[in-house]
């Protein structure tokens, strides 16, 4: 349950009341605190008067529950995902998956993304980054297409990569 109290705008922070009843704190992206605040201004319906702390309000006026979460965000993924795929998420939880893929993208460290989405361990967050193994050896191409074509042909770098342990390194890689 997210309260109007636990936003901070000026610091673009969040405190989110998760699984038992722990509270942590999120640092917002400016455009989200933003649009938050812009909610808030001009767009949350008056509430009832039992719902008026709440940060999201339904349209009669109470506290938004996980299950109209759910349906709002099926709404908008069923804009543009076919139903075959859409049968095969949580849409919910394809959410955080996006906001976890971005933050590692961002070059967020896997603490900050498991701390982001709450999670007690690193395992749990590793289920939102997970990538298909093809996937995976495209990226692994690229990288090394790109370091090949940007790192001079030099006798010393040579001597430093060991190049007997490179299914090392590719399995390394895929274990991301």
């Amino acid at each position: 349950m997210l309260k109007v109290d636990y936003l901070d705008p000026q610091q673009r922070t969040l405190a989110i009341l998760g699984k038992a009843n722990r509270y942590r704190q999120i640092k917002l992206r400016p455009k989200t605190a933003q649009l938050i605040e812009l909610y808030i201004r001009k767009y949350r319906v008056n509430s009832k008067p039992l719902y008026r702390d709440r940060l999201f309000i339904n349209q009669r006026g109470e506290g938004l529950t996980r299950h109209g979460i759910y349906r709002i965000c099926r709404k908008y993924l069923s804009a543009v995902l076919p139903p075959k795929r859409l049968k095969q998420i949580n849409p919910a939880h394809s959410f955080r998956h996006s906001c976890a893929v971005n933050m590692l993208a961002a070059g967020s460290s896997l603490s900050e993304i498991k701390n982001h989405l709450g999670h007690e361990n690193v395992g749990s967050t590793m289920a939102y980054l997970h990538m298909d193994l093809s996937h995976k050896r495209q990226v692994q191409k690229k990288f090394i297409e790109y370091t090949q074509a940007v790192l001079p042909q030099d006798p010393k770098i040579e001597d430093l990569i060991d190049w007997e342990n490179k299914e090392n390194i590719m399995d390394w890689l895929d274990s991301l």
